[in-house]
């Protein structure tokens, strides 16, 4: 299974050409949305549609709407007991609070053997092994890993 990273669902609603040349490879079945990723989405959508102007509230409540949408045709994996127990771990040993979110998401990977989708592998380097690890807009489809 491949779990996309918040920058990566952001490309994909934007139609970032490189990710739907992934995309033709891949089976939509094998891509999920981690529950953090969503909850990261969502907060910041939320805080726009919440936070508008009047002129911005028309455009904040589509937008809105279309990442619900959007967020509907994946697959979204949580955390469960055995996620739970590494992301506990891997907080431990990192202690960084403002990588809650990817250390999350490296739990996930790890206890699920899932690869992580991002363009932000910097992130994760330290969280995960190589091979967990892919970049579907900086990288040709021909040059990552399956």
């Amino acid at each position: 299974m491949y779990l996309w990273d918040t920058n990566i669902l952001r490309h994909f609603v934007d139609g970032h050409p490189n990710l739907q040349n992934h995309l033709q490879r891949v089976p939509h079945s094998e891509v999920a949305l981690p529950s953090v990723v969503v909850a990261e989405a969502l907060r910041g959508r939320c805080e726009y549609a919440l936070k508008a102007k009047p002129e911005q509230a028309l455009l904040a409540h589509e937008v809105l709407l279309e990442l619900i949408r959007t967020v509907q045709g994946f697959q979204i994996v949580t955390v469960n007991q055995a996620s739970a127990t590494v992301f506990a771990q891997l907080l431990k040993k990192h202690r960084a609070h403002k990588r809650y979110p990817d250390i999350m998401i490296a739990a996930i990977a790890l206890t699920g053997s899932h690869i992580v989708v991002t363009r932000n592998q910097k992130h994760f380097v330290d969280l995960l092994p190589a091979n967990q690890l892919q970049n579907w807009i900086d990288d040709p489809p021909n040059q990552a890993r399956s």
